[in-house]
């Protein structure tokens, strides 16, 4: 296999080159995929690719970090959901590659970006979402958004990572079960959530309706559909494409939940940017950055 392959998607927290996935690809399963172009979003944790099948089949092409047995539980739901109706894309082919990501082949759905969701788009925003009630009953083995730690005493990963931070960490972990009066909060619920969903990741037709919700690189989650719209206008793409007045309206459907419960799904939103900036090794400034966020969102 060639080694010369530019890296396209420089800008990603995930560089990587679509020439040498497809060419892996196709040495290894002979799928004679075709890259045809790259998206519009080269940023964030990933990027997507375009690619065409022998027969004419355009697809989208993602590298997520996810472990490969994520990714084919993810492919599971989604192609069982897709076949519901909803706009979700049915998984293709996922590969583990040599590198040690996973390749994922998926559906590649119509539609486009906004740049700011209106009162139509967003009415359409917070529908597609709540289509995702109820959608995982038989699916007991999902996890919860990993916002919310199940393994190991108290916050479970959490206290290795922020715990293990220094007295600050320690001290905003404890916050926290203050929060969640006393005892960590765990997720509850049957829907499917999208543990990144944003304007970013959907989709829309020319009249104003959801297409596509795309991006599901972090794996499916179940538990409460509403926590996918907490935290939208801390996400540098939630603030560029939600205006205050559409943001009001987002707000008004995350008003059904209890208003502890909502204060304590903002608490581990942030705490659990925390946990990531130090997970993936971002440079102390971002870290503590992160930290006197969730300190003030928890203050």
């Amino acid at each position: 296999m060639s080694t010369d392959h530019p890296i396209e998607f420089r800008l990603s927290e995930n560089p990587w080159a679509p020439t040498a996935v497809v060419e892996e690809i196709n040495l290894r399963t002979a799928s004679g995929l075709v890259l045809t172009g790259l998206a519009d979003q080269v940023g964030g944790v990933s990027s997507a690719a375009f690619v065409a099948w022998p027969d004419g089949r355009q697809s989208a092409l993602t590298r997520p970090r996810a472990s490969l047995s994520s990714v084919e539980l993810t492919a599971t739901v989604l192609n069982e959901v897709r076949k519901q109706g909803l706009p979700v894309p049915a998984y293709q082919l996922v590969l583990d590659l040599h590198d040690g990501y996973v390749a994922v082949v998926q559906e590649r759905l119509p539609g486009r970006h906004v740049e700011h969701l209106d009162q139509t788009t967003v009415a359409a925003f917070v529908a597609a979402n709540d289509r995702f009630a109820g959608l995982l009953r038989r699916h007991p083995e999902v996890p919860p958004p990993p916002d919310f730690p199940t393994h190991g005493p108290g916050y479970g990963v959490f206290e290795d990572t922020i715990g293990g931070y220094g007295t600050r960490g320690r001290r905003l972990l404890a916050r926290l079960l203050e929060v969640d009066s006393g005892r960590p909060l765990r997720m509850h619920g049957d829907d499917l959530v999208h543990t990144d969903y944003s304007p970013g990741n959907v989709l829309f037709d020319d009249s104003g309706q959801v297409s596509g919700i795309v991006d599901w690189n972090f794996g499916v989650a179940r538990g409460d559909r509403h926590y996918a719209l907490v935290g939208l206008p801390w996400g540098s793409i939630g603030r560029s494409t939600i205006k205050p007045a559409e943001q009001r309206a987002i707000d008004a459907v995350l008003g059904r939940l209890e208003s502890v419960t909502l204060r304590s799904y903002q608490a581990h939103h942030a705490v659990h940017r925390v946990h990531r900036s130090i997970t993936e090794g971002f440079a102390r400034q971002r870290i503590e950055a992160d930290l006197g966020f969730a300190e003030e969102i928890m203050s």
